[in-house]
């Protein structure tokens, strides 16, 4: 094994996948990306699915594989280190229950697929991961109480991102000069998300008693629309429902976050959030925010500096936006703050030095086994 071990990115959210491999191209690391044909950063084309996996896995030839997607990559990780004894990094982005209970939708028994199959295929997993990554401290608590027979091969990473892709935010508008825009940026595709909506939907009545015009902007990400008739009823039902623009999967986010005074995030406690990529974003913009103190969102937004955590409660969310609205010299100091923040902790430089660091110790480790197993006489030899 060379000093820096040839590392194979095995399917991943594109984006990602691209600036990790770059980041660790410049340290030396040989990289190869697998990921679904057409994915940007991609060197080898796989479409995800066991056979097409299996068969690329049997072809290539790393000494360690990192991928952050549950079920056919990870698990055809798993097979391959039973077959061919390759280490691999599984990166656990989520508590993966609300996924349970999506996917089971299309079973004809989904209890089955909920409380056995997908729990005993994340068993799997992450008994024949090297290491099992967390993307936040959060994460790594909840999954150290749920598997703590795993508990030692896990640690946390935080997720980067491109701090430079989101300008910093313009000179603030003057405390009742105009009306206010609030964007809000979240994920419709689970239970959890929906109510978390509504949480935010809520908390606009305070606020448009106080500024009526004032405007909300939902951000909505969706794989699926099974939640938005259930969101838009109960915006509907609201006096205020003018004040609150819905948008799906709007194609530049740093557009939208440019337009904003304020930032609203909220998640609900049992929530698969563990570090909302959309607070790290909105801050690198260097937008104010409010957010619930839920999931791994402390983490992110350190209260009273570059914003406010609060009570997952819309009046607390609704009070602490209130308080920021009147005050700009204060948003902009949180906005600044918020940015510094994000580009010194969540930088893709600073995720690529610890991946780096963790694939140097897992090679170590392996040179070590390889060096204390005892060389055995060949069949037949005379002792």
């Amino acid at each position: 094994m060379s000093a820096r071990p040839d590392v194979g990115i095995f399917f991943g959210r594109p984006d990602r996948c691209h600036a990790l491999a770059g980041e660790l191209r410049r340290r030396g690391f040989p990289v190869t990306v697998y990921n679904d044909p057409g994915a940007p950063g991609t060197d080898v084309p796989v479409r995800c699915a066991f056979g097409p996996a299996l068969v690329r896995l049997a072809a290539s030839r790393h000494d360690v594989y990192l991928t952050s997607l549950s079920f056919v990559p990870s698990l055809s990780l798993a097979l391959n280190r039973c077959l061919r004894g390759c280490p691999y990094v599984f990166n656990a982005t989520g508590l993966k229950r609300a996924m349970y209970r999506d996917r089971a939708r299309r079973w004809a028994a989904p209890w089955v697929a909920e409380r056995l199959v997908y729990p005993a295929l994340t068993r799997l997993v992450l008994a024949g991961a090297a290491r099992i990554v967390c993307n936040s401290h959060y994460l790594e608590r909840r999954l150290r109480a749920a598997y703590p027979r795993h508990a030692a091969k896990m640690c946390t990473v935080y997720n980067g991102i491109d701090v430079a892709r989101f300008a910093p935010a313009a000179a603030p508008r003057p405390a009742g000069a105009t009306a206010p825009t609030l964007v809000a940026v979240m994920t419709w595709n689970y239970p959890g998300k929906a109510a978390a909506a509504r949480l935010l939907i809520d908390a606009m009545g305070p606020i448009t008693g106080r500024y009526p015009g004032a405007r909300l902007v939902i951000a909505a990400k969706m794989a699926h629309g099974r939640y938005r008739p259930a969101i838009e009823a109960a915006l509907a039902a609201k006096p205020w429902r003018d004040a609150v623009g819905i948008v799906v999967n709007h194609p530049r986010v740093e557009e939208l976050l440019a337009t904003a005074d304020l930032f609203l995030y909220a998640t609900a406690p049992d929530s698969n959030d563990s570090l909302p990529r959309a607070l790290l974003e909105a801050q690198a913009a260097g937008l104010a925010v409010v957010t619930t103190a839920t999931a791994g969102c402390p983490e992110i937004v350190e209260d009273g500096v570059t914003g406010y955590v609060v009570p997952c409660d819309a009046a607390a969310l609704a009070d602490r936006a209130l308080d920021l609205l009147g005050d700009p010299d204060r948003r902009v100091a949180f906005g600044r703050q918020g940015r510094a923040r994000v580009a010194t902790l969540f930088s893709w430089a600073r995720m690529g030095e610890a991946y780096a660091r963790l694939f140097l110790e897992i090679a170590a480790g392996r040179t070590r086994q390889a060096r204390a197993v005892p060389s055995q006489p060949l069949s037949g030899a005379r002792s």
